[in-house]
């Protein structure tokens, strides 16, 4: 028993250097985190500054999958829990938010068949049509949910890819962006080394879109940033498209009002388990 408390007391002083430099780390990270949301704020006032006049506006749409997190992304972006997460979306909602110095305004929308367009039901496929009509004149932004937890074969990119040129035309490649969610299952792994990790369809699925992609993680601290980033690279994009929104086919048909519900067909590998709340 003497031994053991005399161990305790020629290490105490270590153990206190740790404990001091674990806190001195954590304090670190702390300003670090509230520097870059200063430098954050003090860009988007004087964005505001340079165009002379209120925040921009950014329509984005919300696509995917059933059972992606699409609703939770949702949330995560905005701020606030404007969409139910944790059930299937059976109807478009359209939420909007003042965001890092932009008036953001998002439509969730109901989740297609992970497999196949034809077994996304039609009234599943109509209301993703609506959901951009809900953003007149249109979206800036189609916004592919894509959990990194998901492997992608080439079946899947090819129902991906035809649901957004069936629902939105060829043109829709150039304004959308994949929004990988559950971001907190890569640790500290960059979400580069994910994406070459993740095979050649993954990379061919980006390419498609232009290499526009970003990730989204609602529980590291850091969200804030992650979210003005991401509306930077949304920014940049529409640049790159002239400032232009798109102007996607088949809406000016579709009826303000909906009634349609989700097929009840549960995915392979969806992110229900994730929690992005």
């Amino acid at each position: 028993m003497e031994k053991v408390e005399e161990m305790i007391t020629d290490n105490q002083g270590w153990y206190f250097e740790v404990n001091e430099l674990i806190l001195l780390e954590e304090e670190q990270a702390r300003r670090a985190l509230e520097e870059e949301r200063m430098r954050m704020e003090e860009h988007a006032r004087q964005r505001e500054q340079m165009i002379g006049g209120p925040p921009r506006e950014l329509r984005l749409l919300l696509l995917g999958w059933k059972g992606v997190g699409k609703s939770s992304v949702g949330n995560s972006i905005l701020g606030r829990r404007y969409f139910e997460s944790g059930q299937e979306t059976e109807l478009c909602l359209r939420r909007q938010a003042l965001v890092s110095g932009r008036r953001v305004t998002i439509v969730d929308t109901p989740g297609w068949d992970w497999f196949s367009v034809r077994r996304t039901p039609k009234r599943i496929r109509q209301e993703s049509q609506r959901g951009a009509a809900l953003l007149r004149p249109g979206p800036h932004t189609l916004l592919l949910v894509l959990p990194v937890v998901s492997s992608l074969t080439a079946r899947k990119r090819r129902t991906l890819l035809a649901h957004i040129e069936t629902l939105f035309g060829d043109g829709a490649c150039l304004h959308t962006m994949v929004l990988f969610s559950c971001g907190d299952w890569l640790g500290r792994t960059p979400i580069e080394e994910h994406i070459l990790r993740g095979g050649r369809e993954l990379q061919r699925l980006l390419e498609y879109c232009g290499n526009y992609y970003h990730v989204l993680d609602s529980k590291t601290p850091g969200k804030d940033r992650s979210v003005s980033v991401l509306l930077d690279k949304i920014e940049e994009m529409i640049r790159e498209n002239g400032d232009k929104a798109f102007l996607p086919i088949q809406t000016e048909w579709l009826s303000e009002e909906s009634s349609y519900s989700s097929d009840n067909t549960e995915p392979e590998d969806d992110c229900r388990g994730c929690q992005l709340q």
